[in-house]
């Protein structure tokens, strides 16, 4: 993508998969497209498919490790044993990267805190228990880039920061969501020149934290700027005007699952809270003749059983969620993002509360839910956030990309 001057400054991003290089590569794309950097990706595990079909420089964990070396054979041998385990748990796509991977960063604890206790770490905590700075660091000192940019994730990427920070290298952090863990290391003012975040109330959690307020700059989170596309929009509108749905109150309820124990401190959950949110519901619509609900099941999920009525509809997968969440009027979640996305979008948003993942998305707390209830009061903030009707969308702010670009460019100088 796009020339590379010769003296043109290099970024590298680094980033793990999912919603995370979902926000890296907008920003990545855009920097070579502009011709304002040389980029590199370090696409970790399930991102390099991600990268690479981006059509960016990929970078990974096993160009930096030397068979020939006897310290990177041994690491290299660590790390197939534990594949051969992590397959017995699951499947494993890239065999040979992931044993760079978990041999490298079992290396780097062994380094930190000697084999016996490496052990016992990675018994409890699994891969959780990674920070491997001094790979990162060589990784560093094998590239050479001016900039690094790595999200929130605590392990290879609060480590390439950390190794920027050691090696002088600038570094900017772009943070997903609300940084509720993160804060632990994010809100060190010595953390990255720079961190991005979702909106204001994010920002000045980090100031209260300990961020020096000019640090932390909203940007908005690039994974959601196709949000605001012009034909998400128009196809919303259409699904409101196919369905008979103008002047009718519309709420959406994206099905989720809630665990037993939550997965990682074993507090107890509430399986059966998704199913009373769901009876709340129905019982609100159906004794409401302007209102329509409609119940979208996850990919792979047995749709549940829904009264014959015209105003509850079951909107699955092959109904696309952008253009439902400009088209409803209300978005219900525990604890998914797609309350946020539709709030992102203009929809009015209900939390209801309960859920074991309550304290990773505190949806009110950080402004974007409009109430937040437990299942027993969701008829009476139905009734509220109906009244209100939708808000303009905040695509209005600008594409996050391009907020982004801006905050980088500061660091690549006269090559701008």
């Amino acid at each position: 993508m796009g020339g590379v001057a010769r003296d043109m400054k290099k970024v590298l991003f680094v980033c793990y998969g999912s919603g995370h290089v979902r926000m890296v590569l907008p920003v990545a794309q855009a920097l070579c497209q502009q011709g304002l950097a040389e980029v590199e990706v370090m696409g970790l595990t399930t991102a390099a498919s991600a990268v690479r079909d981006a059509g960016l420089r990929l970078r990974r964990f096993s160009e930096f490790l030397d068979a020939d070396e006897p310290a990177d054979a041994q690491a290299l041998a660590l790390g197939r044993e534990l594949v051969v385990e992590m397959a017995r748990k699951g499947r494993v796509d890239d065999p040979d990267e992931s044993a760079a991977y978990l041999g490298a960063c079992h290396a780097d604890l062994i380094a930190s805190v000697g084999a016996a206790q490496a052990a016992k770490d990675y018994a409890r905590l699994g891969r959780q228990a990674y920070l491997p700075t001094r790979f990162l660091e060589r990784v560093l000192r094998a590239l050479r880039p001016d900039l690094v940019v790595a999200t929130n994730s605590p392990r290879a990427e609060r480590a390439a920061i950390l190794a920027a920070g050691r090696l002088g290298i600038p570094s900017v952090c772009m943070v997903d969501l609300f940084a509720v863990d993160e804060v632990r290391w994010i809100g060190a003012a010595n953390y990255a020149q720079r961190v991005c975040v979702l909106n204001e109330s994010v920002r000045q959690f980090l100031i209260d934290s300990g961020r020096h307020p000019e640090q932390v700059l909203v940007t908005g989170n690039p994974a959601f700027d196709g949000l605001w596309a012009a034909e998400a929009v128009s196809a919303g509108r259409a699904l409101r005007q196919t369905h008979g749905w103008t002047g009718k109150r519309v709420i959406l309820w994206p099905l989720q699952a809630e665990p037993a124990v939550h997965p990682f401190d074993g507090r107890p959950g509430d399986p059966a809270l998704p199913d009373r949110v769901l009876c709340e519901l129905l019982a609100w619509v159906q004794t409401r003749d302007d209102a329509v609900l409609c119940v979208r099941a996850r990919a792979g999920d047995e749709p549940p059983h829904l009264p014959l009525s015209e105003r509850v509809r079951l909107t699955g997968q092959d109904w696309p969620i952008v253009p439902l969440l400009h088209a409803v009027d209300v978005v219900v979640t525990l604890t998914s993002t797609v309350g946020l996305e539709g709030h992102l979008v203009g929809a009015r948003l209900v939390q209801v509360s309960g859920s074991v993942f309550d304290e990773a998305m505190p949806l009110g707390r950080f402004g974007i839910a409009d109430a937040q209830v437990p299942s027993t009061g969701l008829a009476h903030a139905l009734d509220a956030a109906t009244q209100m009707g939708r808000r303009a969308g905040l695509g209005a702010l600008g594409g996050a990309t391009g907020q982004v670009v801006a905050v980088l460019r500061e660091f690549l100088g006269a090559n701008t």
